[in-house]
């Protein structure tokens, strides 16, 4: 992985960005011999901190939900999925 220093960024920031954008590789930012930051391309981005924080979101829902299935599971073992599924799609297919 290539380092700049932050000094450096500032004089050659276009050529930073194109070379991020185009190689896919990170570069760190330093101050003082001091990594401070990593510029990467949008692509890694989106596959790699978007992604993980949807996954994070989503188990979250899911613990979520079976926490309040375990709370109400007296109130409805006698519901049929199925049917209930079916009753709500109808409701919306009629708006």
């Amino acid at each position: 992985m290539k380092t700049i220093s932050a000094l450096d960024l500032r004089k050659k920031l276009g050529t930073v960005l194109n070379e991020v954008s185009k190689q896919k590789e990170p570069i760190v930012i330093s101050r003082a011999n001091k990594p401070m930051a990593v510029i990467i391309s949008v692509e890694d981005f989106e596959e790699k901190v978007l992604k993980k924080n949807r996954e994070r979101r989503l188990k979250a829902i899911g613990l979520k939900m079976d926490e309040w299935k375990k709370d109400h599971q007296l109130e409805t073992r006698n519901i049929d999925t199925v049917q209930a599924v079916r009753d709500i799609r109808n409701r919306y297919d009629r708006s």
